[in-house]
Parts: structure tokens; sequence; C-alpha cells
């Protein structure tokens, strides 16, 4: 199959799907920062100290 079918790259899908799955793991380790201790030593250390409360506090 050509390369001039259209559509993106497989090195770019490959890119895509690493940047999503990045993203949702991220997304859920937010989400756990509020019951795991370990999480929220991660996202106070990735986001320098820049967080005030989080799902459950409002």
């Amino acid at each position: 199959m050509a390369d001039s079918d259209g559509g993106p790259s497989f090195l770019a899908r490959l890119i895509l799907v690493l940047l999503g799955l990045a993203f949702l793991g991220a997304a859920w380790v937010w989400h756990q920062k509020d019951t795991d201790p370990n999480a929220a030593r991660l996202v106070e250390r990735v986001s320098g100290g820049r967080v005030h409360g989080g799902a459950a506090s409002p």
C-alpha cells in the first residue's frame, strides 16, 4: 500500500497514540492525588507546588 493514500503516517499515528496515553495517565494521577500520597507528591512536584485543592475540594 502506498504512502500517498492519504491519512497520517505510521509515525504520526504512533506519536498521537503515545500523547493520548500520556494525557490519560496524567488525568488518572490527577484524579488519584486526593487518595494516594504518592500521586499527590508527584502532582505537587510536577506542578511546582501550585496545586490548590482537587476534585474533592471545590
